[in-house]
């Protein structure tokens, strides 16, 4: 081990190395499906500079799969021309086929679904891309305008804490949930907790819940 270089220089070249791999890879199975769609949204870090995210579905042999394709700074600002043009760069510099982007999935910011001159409106001039308003942010927004979910999804929210509680609450019952599932084979091992502040998790608790159904009936 002694041996093996692992300066800070070192470890960044090879870091690089593995990273523009990677995005080789991403951008060949995009090439080679028929069709794919993005989902992109930006947000500003602690240092107040901006960062926009663009993730990839697309056909890779008989089932869809999703990659984050990019990530940028924006330092210019974040109006729809800015998140436009590092896209049409992306696509271009890569060699993707514009006539195969055929959906756009946003926050629904007036930058990204402007009539005018959003996002979704510049991209439609390159091909007839549909575009949606992420069901996870409408949701998000939802609930923030009637400061409460509607009765019957409160109760099976409220119905997947508290089991999700009971397991994670005791040192215990984790420990066994997760021999359980480790003697099922299962592809997860734990549950996840549920948040207020951060809502993006609400969906990845249920979305994990309701993956180790079996097994959080069983236990």
């Amino acid at each position: 081990m002694k041996s093996v270089p692992l300066s800070n220089n070192t470890v960044k070249r090879r870091i690089d190395g593995i990273a523009a791999d990677i995005k080789s890879q991403i951008i060949n199975k995009v090439k080679l499906s028929p069709f794919f769609a993005i989902s992109c949204d930006e947000s500003t870090d602690i240092v107040n500079c901006a960062q926009l995210i663009v993730y990839v579905r697309y056909i890779g042999g008989d089932i869809i799969q999703e990659e984050i394709l990019y990530s940028q700074s924006l330092p210019a600002g974040t109006t729809s021309e800015d998140i436009f043009n590092s896209i049409s760069n992306f696509v271009e510099k890569n060699g993707l086929d514009w006539k195969k982007l055929i959906g756009l999935c946003t926050d629904g910011a007036p930058a990204m679904i402007g009539v005018r001159s959003g996002l979704a409106k510049k991209l439609k001039e390159k091909n007839t891309v549909v575009s949606t308003h992420c069901f996870i942010h409408h949701i998000h927004y939802s609930a923030l305008a009637s400061k409460t979910l509607p009765q019957k999804l409160r109760q099976a929210l409220d119905s997947a804490i508290r089991i999700v509680n009971y397991i994670k609450s005791s040192a215990l019952n984790s420990r066994l949930f997760t021999l359980l599932c480790e003697d099922l084979d299962s592809d997860h091992k734990v549950l996840l907790f549920h948040t207020e502040v951060r809502w993006l998790s609400r969906s990845n608790m249920l979305a994990r819940l309701y993956e180790l159904k079996e097994e959080v009936f069983f236990f």
